[in-house]
């Protein structure tokens, strides 16, 4: 029996110091990404407003990808890109069909954009979908095109102060890869996430599934939990500029770790 404690107890610590090794050599390399990111893109727990004072608190990262200009409902988090054969070839997928269903995730490196030109184009979209909506409310004011109108309205708002800035821009086997593409653009993150291939026979285009991050959670360190005690997740109706600003840093394993939070309600760090 006290020999089985034992083994555990070594088991134990060797599992920790390995954990830990890991956060260390993450952090030591190079900062391969830097950004502050604000609530829009680090979302509350659902949980939160509860949380005891000693106890952690774990932001969700929260991407997107672009919508398209004809579909005024393509999903906000559809969470695939639309990528021709040969780019799934060159990320080492075999080419599905639509008999072809097998197949499996693999990890990949992902380039993130942050408040740049693609969210940018997201309120330009919605800009023009509301206009689209409001001039045919105008021709033909029935209860059908009202709610088509305010839901526009609504879409608009959120885009320019709720919806995340963070897009997903380009899959690749490598970190250097993506790197070398978006040198000198400060505002990319690299990360790595699972993604798998699908055939869409609807228009006979190829999609890639972008399914999750890696790393999808944040955790904030102790001496930062105050800043965010108190404050409840956001509502799906809520339409409220950012609570708090995040500074983050992504190291040579491009893992995440928290190095300031500023509750802009409190206005102090």
């Amino acid at each position: 029996m006290k020999k089985s404690l034992l083994i555990g107890l070594v088991i134990l610590i060797g599992s920790n110091a390995i954990a830990l090794s890991g956060v260390a050599y993450n952090r030591i390399g190079v900062v391969t990404s830097e950004l502050t990111l604000t609530e829009r893109e680090l979302g509350l727990p659902y949980n939160s407003g509860m949380n005891k004072e000693n106890s952690g608190i774990l932001l969700g990262m929260n991407w997107r990808t672009a919508t398209r200009v004809e579909n005024a409902y393509n999903g906000y988090n559809s969470h695939e890109a639309e990528v021709t054969q040969a780019q799934l070839l060159a990320l080492g997928f075999e080419v599905p069909d639509n008999e072809y269903y097998g197949a499996q995730s693999r990890q990949l490196y992902w380039a993130l954009e942050f408040d740049g030109a693609l969210h940018t184009a997201e309120i330009t979209k919605a800009e023009l979908r509301y206009q689209a909506a409001l001039e045919t409310y105008t021709q033909q004011p029935n209860e059908n095109n009202l709610r088509l109108k305010d839901d526009s309205l609504v879409s608009l708002k959120k885009e320019k102060l709720t919806n995340s800035r963070l897009f997903f821009v380009k899959a690749a086997l490598d970190y250097e890869s993506l790197a070398a593409e978006f040198s000198g653009q400060d505002n990319m993150l690299f990360v790595k996430g699972l993604a798998k291939p699908y055939y869409n026979v609807n228009n006979n285009s190829y999609r890639l599934l972008l399914r999750e991050l890696l790393v999808s959670n944040i955790m904030v360190p102790l001496e930062y939990s105050e800043d965010l005690s108190g404050l409840s997740r956001l509502g799906y109706q809520d339409i409220t500029a950012p609570r708090y600003t995040v500074d983050i840093k992504w190291g040579s394993r491009l893992e995440p770790w928290i190095t300031n939070v500023t509750n802009k309600q409190l206005g102090s760090e």
